[in-house]
């Protein structure tokens, strides 16, 4: 039998099978729905403290910038059927001087999603079971333009600073790079048990006027580059 009549005998039987199917079984559950929860780590009594670097930028030049952040995840509550946390989030230039309360933030897992409510905007940070194949909106729920993020890397091992982290979760929440406008790249990585220990957004605008003579250049006109890395965790009461 030539080759085309076989593909027409599978593309029929395929057909038939489906046909003959449809309603009679349910869809397989996913393999482990909870996968991956444990990765955005939303347990009371948890702390994590952060090295931060930022660089912000503005028609008159840039400002550069090195301090501290430390989160506290606080009480919980219920809200929409969901049970949230409360972020408590804590700033200090370095490790001489006292932490003041910065802002406050909640979090939140659903069933099949991860939320973070940052500075009053929800944004979903991670889909559940965790799977590299799907892609989900970032801003579901906030009614901004869509960006789509994926879950880059799995159970992979991630290195920050000094110290190399195994069974991590790389997330890509943004790669939009125009060559002569802007870039926008936001990674963030979670670790099993721990929480987020590595954040890194580049969102920046270039030189775009064709009369200019940094055009095509990639100067830096506006944005901020930002990078937090985790450098101490544990629970508050130990």
């Amino acid at each position: 039998m030539k080759l085309k009549n076989w593909v027409l005998v599978f593309i029929i039987g395929s057909f038939i099978y489906a046909c003959g199917s449809a309603g009679d079984e349910t869809p397989d559950p996913p393999l482990d729905p909870d996968l991956g929860k444990s990765y955005y780590f939303l347990v009371e009594g948890k702390y994590r403290e952060y090295n931060v670097y930022e660089i912000r930028y503005d028609a008159v030049g840039s400002d550069t910038s090195r301090y501290q952040i430390r989160e506290e995840i606080g009480s919980s509550f219920m809200s929409g059927g969901h049970e949230s946390h409360i972020v408590n989030r804590f700033k200090r230039d370095n490790s001489t001087q006292p932490w003041e309360l910065d802002s406050v933030w909640t979090a939140r897992i659903e069933t099949d999603k991860a939320v973070s409510i940052e500075n009053n905007v929800p944004v979903v940070k991670m889909t559940f079971p965790a799977d590299t194949s799907r892609r989900w909106d970032g801003n579901f729920y906030n009614g901004q333009e869509p960006r789509i993020q994926r879950l880059k890397n799995f159970n992979s091992s991630f290195t920050v600073g000094l110290n190399t982290f195994l069974r991590t979760a790389e997330v890509e929440l943004s790669n939009d790079d125009d060559f002569f406008t802007f870039r926008d790249v936001r990674t963030e990585v979670y670790r099993d048990s721990i929480g987020l220990i590595y954040r890194d957004y580049v969102v920046v605008g270039f030189c775009n006027r064709r009369d200019d003579p940094c055009y095509g250049q990639r100067v830096i006109t506006s944005g901020r580059l930002y990078r937090e890395e985790l450098y101490a965790h544990g629970f508050i009461d130990e």
